[in-house]
Formats: structure tokens, sequence, C-alpha cells
């Protein structure tokens, strides 16, 4: 192996791989990335067994005068990389070290055997849709947040990602919230399909890139982005199933509902969470509706109590209902739009959250089961 490349591009291919590439291993391999180069094009790739990163830069003939490959410890030569301040590098394979050569120093390290590097996978081309990168990005994160970190239910620990017929939907939900973003699209897709992706994945995607082609079988998922002489490609693990019958837990009443705006409710909130119990993680807060008069309160032993008559219009019957103030925080924090309604069936119901704002093609809103509450 012996080619020449600029250290930024070197330093940036490896950064998209290695973000898999595990600080503590069960296989000491796996902390390492594989390197190659055949006539006119520089790969690297990285695996931690459960996701696959793959990437490749064409250099040309004029840039790679020997072919080859290497494993090497991936930290360490980033690290490397990132010190290098001169433009250019000199890469070679030489017996049993890896060296990078600048016009100052050279900086060698030890290899691995090639063949005991797991091989790289890959994923049927049949199933596959193109999509647009940012909007699958944003999905992403309008749901994800909702998903469980408890892994006694694996399922839940991941996002739902649905294609039915001319719609994709993202469904995200720990068991006591919910959040949905469907969207309206034609995808090259024939049949229906159901996906239980893991957080990881979508931390992996490229920002602000059109597109991203998508493949996937029973049990993986693949992304690829053809970029102007670069290719980057990763696939995850899928996370078994099933998943749980989100429909039946979404409210169809809209008797009862209050629109308000979202900037002065999340102030309000902050304000009032502040007087639940110390040690209650959850924050408790009540809202009182009456179509006369909306409140927030809390209250604790420990430190007092906080109430406000806060804004907004509420048509329906008087109750009163405690819920996760944080829970609710992060879901109107991911609200684009300036108002926002919640539908209330009963006390002891999922309150259906939705932005007042939203694209004709599009359909938003957030489900929040409510907390025992006694006065």
């Amino acid at each position: 192996m012996k080619l020449k490349i600029s250290t930024e591009l070197f330093k940036r291919l490896l950064e998209r791989v290695i973000k898999i590439v595990p600080s503590r291993a069960p296989f000491p391999i796996l902390q390492n990335v594989y390197l190659a180069c055949d006539d006119e094009n520089f790969s690297l790739y990285a695996t931690d067994l459960d996701f696959w990163c793959y990437t490749e830069k064409h250099l040309g003939k004029e840039n790679i005068k020997a072919k080859g490959e290497a494993v090497v410890f991936g930290r360490k030569l980033l690290e490397n990389l990132r010190e290098i301040s001169e433009p250019l590098l000199e890469v070679s394979l030489e017996e049993s070290n890896f060296s990078l050569r600048t016009s100052k120093g050279e900086y060698q390290f030890v290899i691995a055997p090639p063949e005991d590097f797991p091989k790289k996978e890959d994923l049927p081309k049949e199933n596959s849709f193109s999509f647009d990168n940012r909007l699958l990005i944003e999905m992403f994160e309008k749901t994800g947040f909702c998903v469980s970190k408890e892994t006694t239910r694996p399922a839940l620990t991941g996002v739902l990602l649905e294609v039915r017929e001319n719609e994709l939907r993202f469904v995200g939900t720990d068991g006591y919230r919910l959040a949905l973003y469907k969207k309206k699209t034609e995808l090259a897709i024939k049949k229906n399909i159901s996906l239980i992706i893991p957080p990881t994945a979508f931390e992996l995607l490229l920002a602000d890139i059109k597109e991203v082609k998508i493949y996937f079988d029973d049990t993986r998922i693949g992304f690829e982005y053809d970029l102007e002489g670069e290719k980057y490609f990763f696939i995850s693990r899928l996370i078994e199933g099933p998943f749980p019958d989100y429909e039946k837990a979404i409210p169809t009443a809209e008797d009862n509902y209050y629109t308000f705006e979202v900037d002065d409710f999340l102030k309000s909130l902050k304000r009032v969470s502040i007087f639940s119990r110390i040690e209650d993680k959850t924050r408790m807060v009540i809202l009182s509706l009456k179509e006369e008069m909306i409140k927030l309160f809390s209250e604790s032993a420990e430190i007092g109590k906080g109430s406000e008559i806060i804004s907004g219009r509420y048509v329906g019957e008087e109750m009163e209902i405690a819920f996760n103030a944080v829970y609710l925080q992060e879901i109107l924090s991911k609200i684009d739009s300036e108002k926002a309604t919640i539908y209330f069936t009963s006390p002891t119901s999922a309150m259906k959250i939705v932005p007042s704002e939203l694209k004709a093609d599009e359909e938003i809103f957030y489900l929040l089961m409510p907390m025992h509450y006694e006065r």
C-alpha cells in the first residue's frame, strides 16, 4: 500500500467510521479500522458487529502508487491525524508497520492481521428506496427522544419506521409518551414495511445531504450516500419486535381541548415545576382546566408551592390532570409552530398534543400519559 492524500481528507474519512469503533470491545480487533486501496480508490471500514460503516474516496492512479490493506488502531490513528498540521501525507505499508509521512515527521503504527478483521456486510439491492435525507433526520429528531432507555422491553428502545401506501411513518414511545410523524410520499417500494431501528443508526446520518438510499432485509437496514467522488454506506442491525399496537392508544375524542402559545406555556411550566418534590425526578405538575380559568400548580413540603394562571383557550368539561413536567417540556420543545392544542378525554387518559401549524402532507402529534394524583 502506498498513496498520497490530504491530511484533512484522511481525517474526515476516518471520522465517519470511527463513530462506531468501541473504546472497549469483547474482541480487541474491533478497536481497529480496516484500510484498503485498489488502483484508484481508498476505502475505510469499521464495525462493532451491530453496525458496519464503510466509506470510499476516488483518488486516482496519480495518487495511488501501490495497492494493499492494513488494520490499524483507529482512535490513535485519528488522534495522530488531528495533531498533524501539514496539508499532505504519504501513507504506506511496509512489512508490519503502517506509516504516515510528512516533510517533517514519520509516524508508524503496528498493524493487525487483515484476515482477522470481520468481513464487510452487504444488503440485497431489491429492497430499497430513496428518501429526502434532511427530512429523515427531522423525522427522527421529532420522535426519537421518546424511545425507552430501559432494555427490559427492547422493541421500545428503537424508532419504528413504517412504510404504508404513499406514506412514511416514524413512531417512538417508552410506554409513557408517544411521538408520531406521518409524511405523505411516493416511494418506489411495492410492499408495506415495519422496521424497528436503534437511535444510534440515525446519529450516523450525514447532515446537509439531499438524498439517502435505504436498503433493508429482515434483520438489517443500510443507508447509502453517493457523494461527488465519495461513497458512504453503513448498516445497522434492526431491533426485534413486535412493536406495540400504538394505534389503539391514540384517543379520538376532541370534545375537551386547550389551545395555547407554546413559548408562554413552556416558561410557566418551567417556573411552576421547580416546586415539585426534590426527590421526584418526574416533576409532577397539575393542570387545572376551566373555561373561565386555566392554572398550573405544583407543591412539595420541602420547597413550597407555586401556581400560575396561564393564557390560552379551553373548551370542555372542568378537570384537573397531573403530568410529568419534564416529559411535556421535551415534547413542547420539539414543536415548531407558535401554537399547539392539547386534547383531553379524562384525568386518567392520554393527552394528545398537536402543533397548530403543519404542512398539508404531514401529521405530527404526541401522546402523554397522566400521573396518578390525589388532592
